[in-house]
């Protein structure tokens, strides 16, 4: 063939004709047998409440719902039928036997039966759908072909099996060159868009980050410096409380916390009045409450936030004076 296009290229471009013109006009045979045209409208319609319930799933898209449902006077025709369509249908709407592993494998070459034959060729359209070069090598082509041709030739029979030899051999005109350096050019802007989509998605969650950071900071009743300053001791304390074992007066003071809005606790110097409040703080902080540290008694009004947990630990220390 007198072209710009490599083999493998040139295998693509086979292996798109095979499935997209000779293949579904094979799943037909089988559908049209299942499905008579003649009776078709009303095989549907008696079909109808089983057909919503797939939409509604999402298993029919609208466009394929529009073509098993015209408005009138149109009447729905099998010949508008894509293989995807085709194989709901049949799936949903027959007793016809599943495949072994399913519709959605390719199945053993040792399974023979119609419904295999439309899991080969939907396992191969989907595979030419996700080749984003437009290139097929000649070993997966071969296989591919074989497989395929097979299929449509027990669906079909012996006529199309002469149409799957024929378009293996055949020279590829200008219109079947151009599908293929159309698809590269779409490949292109798919990777490009797909690049692009992905670009877009990672500034949006920066973006959204920065946003919910500054939605926090624009509803935290603490500014922003206490915070910072509040943070660093909390991570101080963390660090000193993995010497300290809990204690039953620990214990006790988180207990009075969750019970009580206010608590005070009081002791001569050097018992632990310290150590006991650092432990209750961080317990109290992995269950969800926001820890502030404040040494003015008005502090406890300003930072009160209505919709946030909020533990405030006001530390005084008095000198014994006698």
């Amino acid at each position: 063939m007198a072209s710009a296009l490599s083999q493998e290229e040139e295998n693509y471009v086979r292996m798109s004709l095979l499935l997209t013109g000779i293949s579904p006009r094979a799943a037909r045979v089988l559908f049209d047998h299942e499905f008579a045209p003649s009776c078709l409208d009303a095989s549907l319609k008696k079909e109808y409440n089983k057909l919503r319930e797939l939409q509604k799933k999402r298993i029919i898209n609208q466009s394929q719902w529009n073509l098993l449902f015209p408005r009138f006077p149109d009447v729905p025709d099998s010949k508008t039928f894509d293989v995807t369509l085709i194989m709901i249908l049949l799936r949903n709407l027959t007793k016809l036997t599943p495949p072994h592993g399913g519709y959605d494998r390719l199945p053993s070459s040792n399974e023979t039966t119609p419904t295999s034959d439309l899991a080969r060729i939907k396992y191969y359209r989907n595979f030419l759908a996700h080749l984003d070069e437009g290139k097929v090598d000649n070993i997966t082509f071969t296989t591919a072909w074989d497989n395929v041709t097979e299929a449509i030739s027990r669906l079909g029979g012996q006529g199309m099996k002469q149409e799957c030899d024929d378009l293996k051999v055949k020279i590829l005109n200008q219109t079947n060159q151009e599908i293929i350096l159309h698809i590269k050019r779409s490949n292109d802007e798919i990777t490009e868009l797909k690049k692009s989509v992905e670009s877009l998605k990672k500034a949006n969650e920066d973006v959204t980050v920065e946003v919910n950071k500054l939605k926090l900071s624009h509803e935290d009743t603490v500014p922003w410096n206490i915070r910072e300053q509040n943070s660093e001791i909390l991570v101080e304390w963390k660090d000193k409380d993995k010497m300290f074992i809990t204690t039953r007066g620990a214990r006790h003071v988180l207990k009075c916390i969750k019970e009580n809005s206010c608590v005070t606790i009081i002791a001569s110097s050097g018992v632990g009045k310290t150590a006991t409040l650092r432990q209750v703080a961080l317990q109290m902080g992995k269950e969800g409450y926001d820890i502030l540290l404040v040494t003015d008694p008005r502090d406890i009004v300003k930072f009160y936030n209505p919709t946030q947990k909020t533990c405030l630990l006001l530390m005084i220390y008095v000198e014994n004076i006698l």
